[in-house]
């Protein structure tokens, strides 16, 4: 979902910029009318830190696998850098409750294979105790973070490939030289790579939780993402403000963590990147159940939390796009103000914003699947054709739980339509994209 918008640097002090926006997210869900008795939140320090395992062994993943195809892809040429980009977008906008769903119906459904959380694996009872707790606690975690790093290994993939072509281009100095291929791929070409990579596996972290929360829920792991979806579900303000604060603490311990990656990238300043730089899906989301009695207010919602979150990425394409228009050889010729705007400016202004649409109606579309997949009443308030691509998405009951395991078809039918839809609008958001010259590389 974010590695489909152009790069943005992230502001100075990301991390406390995510605490101040927790909680004025969590000061404004309490607003909202709540229960009077305190919500019940069995140590929630624990659900935390279970979450926070399956979140950075979800990153990890991402990040080795995005390096590892995105580099040797670049050995491999133009058309394998190509094809393997377009299939990490097209993977990362596949739905998430898609890809729970499907691996619950695989895994557990036609294999017969154990997850913890939803089929426990029986044990000999001659086994050591220790290998045992060992076994379950690994697999319990390693599940969800599979399901996780599969949508962010898109999201990665892509990344790597797009921001290689921004770093300066030093292979045939480098082979001149005679330094070894596997040199100057892991450590020339890498070294470059990293500062943009950060910022790439800061902007993933705060999508990651968004994701947790739906994987959590299908696979009824016990975690901050499934007490937060048991939150949603219920409507419980109090519980929403206390999931945002604290999702937002893990959202800035993540970003502090990716800081450590080596490498110096200008911070972005100004109120913009400041702004964008915010879960603002997770704070809609999180919102909706309290919106949810009202359809002309939760659906916008979305489409505005896309609109923001996408804000710094295009202002910053916007700036680089501006700074390479002939706008000081047309004034020496003598060209007026209004016929600068009109033949330079204008056309290429009107391109940005066309694929900026389509890219945030790509978001939102997603952002609708996320939602209908937390919130399965929501698919009522929608249009008769977008209710039934939808519909499949929103599992209510343990009944339909059972008829997507027993036949899924009709949930990859609706993902990947979905999919499609989200994936052609990205397409044509490229295409729009003005490209007047190569773009200044990175040092």
């Amino acid at each position: 979902m974010i590695s489909q918008q152009p790069f943005s640097p992230s502001p100075r002090w990301l991390p406390l910029h995510l605490l101040a926006g927790g909680i004025a997210a969590a000061a404004l869900a309490l607003l909202f009318p709540h229960h009077s008795a305190a919500s019940a939140t069995p140590s929630l320090w624990s659900l935390c830190g279970s979450s926070l395992i399956v979140l950075v062994i979800g990153l990890l993943l991402a990040l080795c696998v995005g390096l590892i195809v995105g580099l040797h892809a670049r050995q491999w040429g133009a058309h394998a850098e190509r094809s393997l980009a377009f299939l990490g977008r097209a993977l990362a906008c596949l739905p998430v409750v898609v890809v729970a769903w499907a691996f619950v119906s695989g895994w557990i459904g036609s294999l017969g294979w154990p997850v913890e959380s939803l089929m426990p694996a029986p044990f000999p009872d001659t086994q050591a105790s220790g290998r045992v707790w060992f076994a379950q606690a690994l697999w319990l975690h390693f599940a969800p973070a599979l399901i996780l790093a599969l949508p962010l290994c898109g999201e990665m993939v892509h990344a790597v490939i797009v921001d290689g072509t921004a770093t300066r281009d030093l292979e045939f100095s480098l082979r001149s030289r005679g330094v070894p291929a596997s040199s100057r791929l892991w450590h020339h070409h890498l070294r470059q790579l990293l500062p943009l990579l950060r910022v790439r596996l800061q902007s993933l972290c705060l999508v990651a939780p968004v994701y947790l929360i739906i994987i959590e829920d299908a696979l009824h792991f016990l975690g901050w993402g499934g007490w937060m979806a048991q939150s949603m579900h219920a409507a419980d303000a109090k519980a929403l403000a206390l999931g945002f604060a604290s999702g937002a603490g893990m959202m800035s311990l993540l970003c502090a963590c990716a800081c450590l990656l080596p490498g110096h990238l200008k911070p972005a300043s100004g109120a913009v990147p400041a702004l964008a730089w915010q879960p603002w899906l997770f704070w809609s989301l999180g919102l909706l159940p309290l919106l949810s009695g009202s359809p002309l207010l939760w659906l916008p919602a979305l489409g505005l939390a896309a609109l923001l979150s996408s804000s710094a990425a295009w202002f910053h394409a916007w700036r680089s796009v501006q700074a390479r228009l002939p706008l000081d050889a047309a004034r020496s010729f003598g060209a007026s103000r209004e016929e600068i705007w009109r033949q330079h400016i204008t056309p290429v202004l009107l391109r940005m914003v066309g694929a900026w649409v389509c890219c945030v109606a790509a978001q939102t579309l997603l952002g609708v699947a996320a939602a209908c997949a937390l919130q399965p009443r929501l698919v009522e308030k929608l249009a008769a054709p977008l209710a039934g691509l939808y519909r499949p998405l929103a599992i209510a009951s343990v009944q339909e739980a059972s008829q997507t395991l027993a036949d899924p078809a009709a949930l990859l039918q609706s993902g990947g339509g979905i999919a499609l839809a989200a994936l052609c609008l990205i397409q044509v958001s490229r295409i729009v994209h003005p490209r007047l010259s190569p773009e200044p590389h990175v040092r």
